[in-house]
């Protein structure tokens, strides 16, 4: 409630709706709080960083290692994939198969969807006949730190 003066245009202000004024001491409180969160930012940074897959390359990404995988099948002899492991490369008659071992579970979901539509996939052993998001997270992610992903394109004629 603001009440009048006699100085025309000037305004009494009641006390209860005065600017109130910061308590003292209340700035070492903020400053603790900023600093307690930059330490904990930062050891949440240090974490993340000591717990990223080590050895792979910058470009090893789902799209390069599929099209490695088409490049094995093509014939293209690799021996190890992009993420260190190994790289097998079987022919009978027509058909060929991939095995390509150590695949991180993210990078095996992600491939899996792009090389199921391509032909045939097996995760660490298991041929899933219907494909789901949920089914290929739940393969690839058997083994919390790897997968073994072996792929038979389609024939091509």
């Amino acid at each position: 409630m603001i009440s009048h003066s006699a100085t025309p245009g000037k305004h009494l202000v009641p006390h209860a709706a005065a600017k109130r004024r910061p308590q003292p001491g209340g700035g070492f409180h903020k400053t603790l709080a900023v600093v307690a969160l930059i330490a904990i930012m930062s050891a949440l940074g240090m974490a993340a960083l000591m717990m990223r897959p080590k050895g792979q390359p910058a470009a090893a990404s789902p799209e390069a290692f599929i099209d490695q995988m088409e490049r094995a099948a093509g014939g293209d002899t690799v021996e190890r994939n992009l993420f260190g492991g190994a790289m097998v490369v079987e022919r009978k008659g027509n058909q060929v198969t991939i095995t390509a071992s150590s695949i991180p579970p993210n990078v095996c979901v992600a491939a899996g969807w792009a090389l199921v539509r391509k032909g045939v996939l097996t995760i660490n052993g298991t041929t899933p006949l219907r494909v789901s998001g949920a089914r290929l997270s739940e393969l690839c992610n058997q083994d919390s730190t790897s997968a073994t992903l072996a792929w038979a394109p389609k024939a091509t004629e």
